[in-house]
C-alpha cells in the first residue's frame, strides 16, 4: 500500500504590524512575570491558553502565581478600549469571588489545570489547609481603565501600567522585600501571609529601648515629640513605607515626592555591609503615627499623651528613657530621610545576600521619630514631612528642582503652580486631551507638563480680578471666590470648585480645536506622525488664546468656537517654534475671532 504523504501546512505569514503587536504582549508578559518572581511568587506552567468551563461559564486565564498561601489569577491585555475587555471578563470573575472556595476546588479537578494540582500536591498541601488560602484576581492591561469600569468590576486588582513600572523599579532593586508593600496593595494583610496565617495573636508587639526628646529639646511645634531607638533592620524594613513619585498609593501624586531607590547606591551599601560588617552610623529620619506604638518608662509604666500631645502626669522637660514598642505591621513607619540605608538591608539574590542575611535580625539601626499628636490634622502632618525633607536635601539642588511642583502641591496646594497641575490632571483624564499628558516618567511620546504650568496655565488662572483682566478667575461667577485670596485658607472645596471651572472652560477651546483639526494633527508630533501637532507650544498658544478671550469679553460656548475655528487645520502650526506660545495665540485669536 503505498504512503501516503501529509502536506505541510504553511504557517501564517504575520504582518509587521502582527509581529509588533506580538512582540508587545510578550514584553508585557515578562514585565510582569518577573516583578512577580522578584517578589517570591511562583508561576504555574501550562495555563495560558487552556480553555474550560466553569459554572457554565466559557473561559480561560492567562496566568497562576502562587507565594505561599496567596494565589493570584492573572489576566494580560493590550485592548485599546480595556473596559469593553473587562466587563466580559467580570463575569468570569465574579463567579470566582462569589465563592472562592468553590472555585479552588475547581482548579484541583479540572483536568485542562492539572499543573496546577500538581503544584498544590507538592507545595501547598502538606503546609496550609484549604481555607487558609487566598485567592485575589489581578488585571493587568497597558492601556487606562475608566474608574466607571473599575467600580462594575468588583474584587479586581487593577494592575495598571504606570503601577506595573513602580513595582518594576522597586522589585528589581530590594527584591522581596518588596513584598510588603506589594501585599498591601493586592489588599491582602500581611498576617495572613504564609506562617502568619497560624499565629492566634492579633497584633503582635516588639519592644525597642530608647528615649523621648520633647519639644523643649527640639524646638518642634508644641506636642511634636521626638522618639530615637535602635531597631534591627529586618523589623524596620517590614513596617517601613516611602511615599516615592509615580507611587501607586495616589493617582494624584500628593505627598509621594521622594525619589526611586537607586540601584548603584542600593549595590554600593550593601557591598559595604558584607565587607565591613558594621552598620551605617547616621541616624534615620521617620514619622510614626501614635497610633501604631506605645511609650514605656524606665519602671515600665505606660507613658499616655493626651490628644494634643502632651504628657499625663509625666515630666514633659526633661529627656525621658523608654521602651518604644512597636506594632508588627507593615507600612506605619514612615520613612523622611535613610531609604537607602534601611532598604540597603533588603532580602535580595546577589553576591551579597549570604552575609547580609545573618545581619538584618541582628545589626540595629538608629532611629529618629517624629510623633504627631493625634489631634494634629492630616494636611498639617504632610506639610510638616515634606518641608523636613527640603530642609535635609536643601544642598541637593538636583533633587529640589525636579521635586518643586510635586511639594508645591503639597505645601501650598493654593498656589498658581499647584492649581496649574490638578488642571492638567483633570484635562487628561477625559476630554480631548484624554491619556495625551504626560503623567508618569516612563511614558513617551506625551506632552510634558512643565512648561505648560509654568507659562501657560499660570498667567490663565492667577487669582486676580483687579490688576489682572484675561485670567479666569475674572470670569468665575462664584459668590465666595474672593476667600481664595486670603492667606492660609482651608477652602478646598472652593479651591476644587474653580479648579473644575477651570478645565470647564479650557476644555471648551480644545474640543472646537480637535473638531475642526483632522485626527493626524490631533497627535503628538513623531517620525510615524509627522502631521502631529500636539505638543507644549500648541497647548499654550490655546492657553493664550483663552486669555485674549477674556480680556476683550469674548468668551463663548463650544458651539460657537467650533463655527470661528472653521478651516484652521490650513492654519500653518508648524510655524511657531518652541516658547513663541504668545505668537502662536495671537495669530489664531486675530485670525478667526477678530
Amino acid at each position: 500500500m503505498a504512503k501516503t504523504t501529509r502536506k505541510k501546512v504553511p504557517r501564517k505569514r504575520l504582518s509587521p504590524q502582527e509581529k509588533a503587536f506580538r512582540r508587545e504582549q510578550r514584553h508585557q508578559e515578562n514585565e510582569i512575570r518577573t516583578i512577580l518572581k522578584n517578589i517570591g511568587f511562583n508561576r504555574i506552567p501550562y495555563i495560558d491558553g487552556k480553555e474550560f468551563i466553569y459554572d457554565g461559564r466559557t473561559s480561560e486565564m492567562d496566568d497562576i502565581f502562587v507565594n505561599e498561601n496567596i494565589i493570584l489569577i492573572t489576566e494580560y491585555t493590550l485592548a485599546k478600549e480595556p473596559g469593553i475587555h473587562l466587563i466580559k471578563k467580570n463575569i468570569f470573575y465574579d463567579k470566582i469571588n462569589n465563592d472562592k472556595r468553590a472555585f479552588l476546588e475547581f482548579l484541583l479537578s479540572e483536568e485542562k489545570l492539572k499543573s496546577f494540582r500538581k503544584y498544590y500536591d507538592e507545595n501547598i498541601k502538606e503546609n496550609y489547609i484549604k481555607n487558609e488560602l487566598k485567592i485575589q484576581i489581578l488585571y493587568c492591561s497597558k492601556n487606562s481603565i475608566s474608574e466607571e469600569h473599575k467600580k462594575a468590576a468588583d474584587n479586581v486588582i487593577f494592575f495598571d501600567y504606570h503601577i506595573v513600572q513602580y513595582f518594576k523599579g522597586l522589585t528589581k532593586v530590594i527584591k522581596r522585600s518588596s513584598k510588603y508593600e506589594f501585599f498591601e496593595f493586592i489588599d491582602i494583610l500581611f498576617k495572613d501571609f504564609g506562617n502568619n496565617i497560624k499565629s492566634s495573636s492579633m497584633d503582635d508587639t516588639n519592644k525597642f529601648s530608647g528615649h523621648i526628646l520633647p519639644e523643649t529639646k527640639s524646638s518642634f511645634k508644641e506636642g511634636y515629640k521626638i522618639v530615637s531607638f535602635y531597631i534591627d533592620a529586618e523589623s524596620l524594613i517590614k513596617r517601613s513605607y516611602v511615599l516615592r513619585q509615580n507611587g501607586w498609593k495616589d493617582m494624584d501624586n500628593v505627598g509621594h515626592y521622594q525619589r526611586m531607590l537607586e540601584p548603584r547606591k542600593i549595590s554600593s551599601m550593601r557591598k559595604y555591609l558584607s565587607e565591613k560588617k558594621r552598620v551605617f552610623i547616621n541616624n534615620i529620619i521617620s514619622t510614626i503615627d501614635v497610633n501604631d506604638i506605645k511609650l514605656y518608662d524606665e519602671h515600665d509604666d505606660l507613658i499616655v499623651l493626651d490628644s494634643k500631645g502632651e504628657f499625663i502626669d509625666k515630666d514633659s522637660n526633661k529627656v525621658t528613657p523608654a521602651g518604644i514598642e512597636i506594632f508588627d505591621r507593615c507600612n506605619i513607619i514612615g520613612l523622611i530621610d535613610g531609604q537607602h540605608r534601611t532598604y540597603a538591608y533588603h532580602e535580595g539574590d546577589d553576591q551579597y545576600e549570604a552575609q547580609i542575611s545573618k545581619m538584618r535580625k541582628v545589626q540595629n539601626l538608629l532611629i529618629t521619630g517624629i510623633l504627631f499628636p493625634k489631634a494634629e490634622k492630616q494636611k498639617v502632618r504632610l506639610e510638616f514631612e515634606a518641608n523636613l525633607f527640603l530642609e535635609i536635601n536643601s544642598n541637593q539642588t538636583k533633587v529640589r528642582s525636579r521635586l518643586t511642583q510635586e511639594i508645591e502641591l503639597l505645601i501650598n496646594p493654593f498656589s498658581v503652580i499647584a492649581i496649574g497641575k490638578r488642571i492638567l490632571i483633570g484635562l487628561n483624564k477625559s476630554g480631548p486631551l484624554v491619556n495625551l499628558i504626560e503623567q508618569y516618567f516612563y511614558e513617551k511620546g506625551k506632552i510634558k507638563t512643565a512648561s505648560i504650568v509654568s507659562f501657560g496655565l499660570r498667567p490663565l488662572i492667577k487669582i486676580d480680578d483687579v490688576k489682572s483682566k484675561d485670567s479666569i478667575f475674572v470670569l468665575w461667577d462664584n459668590i465666595d471666590k474672593q476667600k481664595l485670596k486670603l492667606k492660609d485658607n482651608e477652602e478646598t472645596e472652593l479651591l476644587d470648585a474653580y479648579v473644575d471651572f477651570s478645565i470647564e472652560k479650557i476644555r471648551d477651546l480644545l474640543i472646537a480645536l480637535k473638531i475642526n483639526l483632522s485626527s493626524e494633527q490631533w497627535k503628538t508630533y513623531s517620525p510615524s506622525t509627522p502631521k502631529g501637532i500636539l505638543g507644549v507650544t500648541f497647548i499654550n498658544g490655546a492657553l493664550n488664546v483663552i486669555r485674549l478671550l477674556i480680556e476683550n469679553n469674548k468668551i463663548a460656548s463650544t458651539e460657537i468656537y467650533t463655527q470661528k475655528l472653521r478651516n484652521i487645520e490650513e492654519f500653518d502650526f508648524k510655524k511657531y517654534k518652541s516658547s513663541q506660545y504668545r505668537k502662536l495665540g495671537q495669530a489664531i485669536y486675530e485670525k478667526f475671532f477678530l
